[in-house]
């Protein structure tokens, strides 16, 4: 029997579920554990200045939770004109545009592994009127969600709904070193841990209320579309047999994520790599 993946929309799909992977967030994300972690979502900060030139801004979050990576970055840059934040759970887009600064804001909800839910906030209808001043350029961020998302569709996606002035700043975790099954098996206990298994047993209860028999295991497994990327997963086992992928996190090599960049449509104009080589932050723009 085939196993059956849950979509990564059902890990934030009620406001309980939001909560427990907060808690996860706090207590087991090198986010709150290392300050390097956290220092690398200011250092775009000064190629970003220098790039839009203090002039007008629209800031897009998309994948934002609330907003904890986005502010950091914010607080280092000019006032946005326009604030969208975007996310799965849509109680936690409002919390960020309610948190994060800027003169006008919006909270929408969005499923990221949807190309027509990407359209519709990236470019709503009345965004091709002739009649409209040009739009200014907008930064798009993208911290934390392309482990969880099958990392190239969504890529390109983004790519083509981009604008030429438009800029991608996309965050995503590593497999340290060159070799990805190692470097996974090196960054695994982050995940098997107490408080991620409460989380997703709650979500497993939640979208499965009838299955009360089984155990979730951690393992590291070949992603399906790129047998070379490494993919932590977290499997509800049922009479010995795995039924259910409950969550999965693709875990890059540097290596990797440079080929992704390249086959979607973007360019790479600058990186940040933490010093540990477990998490990196990319600016990108649409190819000419």
């Amino acid at each position: 029997m085939a196993i059956v993946h849950l979509p990564a929309s059902a890990l934030y799909s009620h406001p309980s579920l939001a909560r427990l992977w907060k808690e996860v967030h706090l207590n087991c994300s090198p986010f709150y554990q290392r300050p390097a972690v956290r220092r690398l979502y200011t250092q775009p900060a000064t190629v970003l200045r220098a790039l839009l030139r203090h002039a007008p801004y629209n800031f897009v979050a998309l994948g934002c939770a609330e907003g904890l990576k986005e502010s950091l970055l914010l607080r280092k840059l000019p006032k946005p004109t326009l604030l969208l934040t975007a996310d799965t759970c849509l109680s936690m887009a409002k919390i960020a545009a309610r948190k994060l600064p800027a003169r006008a804001k919006i909270a929408r909800q969005i499923d990221l592994a949807s190309p027509s839910s990407i359209s519709r906030i990236l470019m709503p209808p009345n965004s091709h009127s002739k009649t409209k001043a040009p739009r200014p350029p907008r930064l798009i961020t993208l911290f934390g969600v392309l482990p969880n998302l099958d990392p190239l569709p969504l890529l390109r996606c983004l790519a083509k709904n981009m604008a030429r002035k438009d800029l991608l700043l996309f965050s995503t975790n590593l497999a340290p070193g060159k070799n990805g099954r190692r470097g996974a098996l090196r960054v695994l206990p982050q995940y098997n841990n107490p408080q991620t298994i409460r989380w997703l047993r709650a979500v497993f209860q939640r979208t499965h209320p009838k299955v009360t028999r089984g155990s979730l295991h951690f393992g590291v497994y070949r992603d399906t579309t790129q047998s070379s990327l490494s993919r932590i997963e977290a499997r509800w086992i049922a009479g010995n047999k795995p039924t259910h992928t409950l969550f999965s996190s693709r875990r890059p090599t540097l290596s990797q994520v440079e080929s992704w960049i390249q086959t979607s449509g973007l360019t790479c104009i600058h990186q940040w790599i933490d010093p540990k080589g477990e998490e990196g932050i990319w600016l990108t723009n649409r190819k000419a």
